[in-house]
């Protein structure tokens, strides 16, 4: 594949900056969806309860469905839905799959970076495209071929 960047040592094959962030954007539109499908479910089913105790539902609901999909999808295959549409799977070493304990540490930190902007802006600048939280949890997004 044109673009992607291999190592000497491994055959790990790196993602393009490209695809990294096309699955970023696709990272973005399915957690909005989730937030608004889970807020909606949890509003139909306890619309009537006063305000501030809606309000504090919905949110934690709405906090606990994302924490969910993305702690299941990295820990059972390595791979949300975006990952999986553009050839992409989160790893440690090249091949084991993530923890529990580092899929959380990693969305904590994605969507501290994710919401400032320092994770797209730093993955254009490190050399094998990898994204700051990677980089910290000595993880890899790492390139597959999109039949997995």
């Amino acid at each position: 594949m044109i673009n992607t960047h291999t190592t000497q040592s491994h055959n790990i094959s790196y993602p393009t900056k490209k695809r990294q962030l096309c699955s970023l954007g696709y990272e973005c539109v399915t957690t909005v969806t989730l937030a608004f499908t889970i807020a909606f479910i949890t509003t139909a089913i306890v619309g009537s309860a006063e305000p501030l105790i809606l309000r504090s539902i919905v949110g934690f609901t709405t906090l606990c469905g994302i924490w969910a999909y993305y702690i299941l999808c990295w820990t059972t295959s390595g791979q949300s839905l975006a990952q999986k549409s553009w050839g992409l799977k989160t790893v440690i070493h090249s091949e084991t799959l993530l923890t529990v304990k580092a899929a959380s540490i990693r969305l904590a930190l994605a969507t501290a970076f994710n919401l400032t902007l320092i994770g797209p802006v730093a993955m254009l600048i490190i050399k094998d495209n990898q994204l700051p939280q990677d980089k910290l949890l000595n993880t890899q997004v790492i390139s597959i071929d999109r039949s997995h």
